[in-house]
This record gives C-alpha cells, structure tokens and sequence, in this order.
C-alpha cells in the first residue's frame, strides 16, 4: 500500500458471468483419512484414555486374554489391519506397543515402586538406576532381565555390583513391569 501513488483513484466494476457444471461426485460421508497408521493409534489412545484395557497398561496391572482380543479388535479392525500394524512397529506384543505410546502412569509407579524410590531400601546410585529402568519402559514399553545386560544404558553398569544383595528387587521391579504386559497363563 505504501507503494501506490497517491492521486485520484478510480473505481472499476466488472460483472463477469460463470457457468458452473456438477462433477456428478457425492460424498459418501466416508470422507478420506489422510492420518498415518500411528496417527491414528495415537488419537485413538488419547480420545479413550479411561478405557479399562488401556489403564490396566498404564498402571502395570495384569492384562489378560479378554484384554489382548480387544487391544486386537482396535488395533487390526477399528484403526486399520493387522498389516497396517506391522508395517509401523516391529513391536509383536500389542500390549507392549500401546504402553510405548501411552507409557506408565506415575501414582501407579509410586504405589507399586515408592518404597523402593523414597525409601532407605535402595541407595541413591540403585535409586537411579531403578529411574532408568521405568525411564526405559515408558519409552519403549517393557523390559526384560536380559535388557539389564544387553541394552543400553544398562549396560554400563555392573548391577550385581551396583545392587549386590538388592538384586532380588530390581529384579522384582523388571519383573513387574514386563509381566503386566504379558498374558497370564
């Protein structure tokens, strides 16, 4: 605007007709999904967050074979197809797969875990050490006792050194974790 020469201005109508013709397309309603499969997931698991299925998960209760059959029926029905799953994790366990996404829930970490975290079991080092574990389950959705070996940032450590006769609880607390998203037998 700053640009336009200041002077006497001059008004210009144009009156143009159009002709418009149907595509002949209808909506069908279904309209056109354009979210990636983990899009999908992702707004799925916020939008239910008070499911039974999903907050058994969070809180690192047992699920069972009811839970893994509805946790199949959302994930390879609803959402997409188990094809469609696959193709965005190389995580086989779906259990294991939400809880990577919608991680722990911190009351159930302090109830199950509290004593271990505030109390005088564990020593500042073990402490962190126990953090780390849950860190890691948050993220990626379960841990097993060979992960304390084998993955990474555990295996800097030496646990039989670092948890000497504690070791029986870190390895109650990995168990914990890793069993609630495993189907009881």
């Amino acid at each position: 605007m700053k640009y336009l020469e200041s002077g006497k201005k001059v008004q210009i109508d144009v009156d143009i007709q159009d002709e418009t013709e149907s595509s002949g397309y209808q909506d069908d309603g279904g309209g056109f999904d354009i979210r990636t499969y983990r899009e999908k997931v992702l707004d799925y698991l916020a939008a239910h967050s008070d499911s039974p299925v999903l907050r058994k998960i969070q809180r690192m209760e047992q699920i069972n074979a009811s839970d893994l059959k509805e946790l199949e029926h959302i994930l390879w029905d609803e959402l997409g197809t188990k094809e469609d799953y696959e193709k965005s994790t190389n995580i086989d366990n779906l259990a294991v797969f939400v809880r990577s996404l919608i991680g722990l829930s911190q009351d159930a970490i302090n109830e199950k875990f509290g004593d271990f975290l505030n109390g005088n079991t564990l020593n500042a080092q073990q402490q962190e050490f126990v953090k780390a574990i849950i860190n890691y389950v948050r993220e990626n959705g379960d841990i097993r006792r060979e992960d304390l070996i084998e993955k990474s940032p555990f295996d800097n450590y030496d646990i039989l050194t670092l948890f000497g006769e504690n070791i029986t609880t870190v390895l109650t607390i990995v168990n914990v974790l890793h069993d609630s998203v495993n189907v009881a037998a």
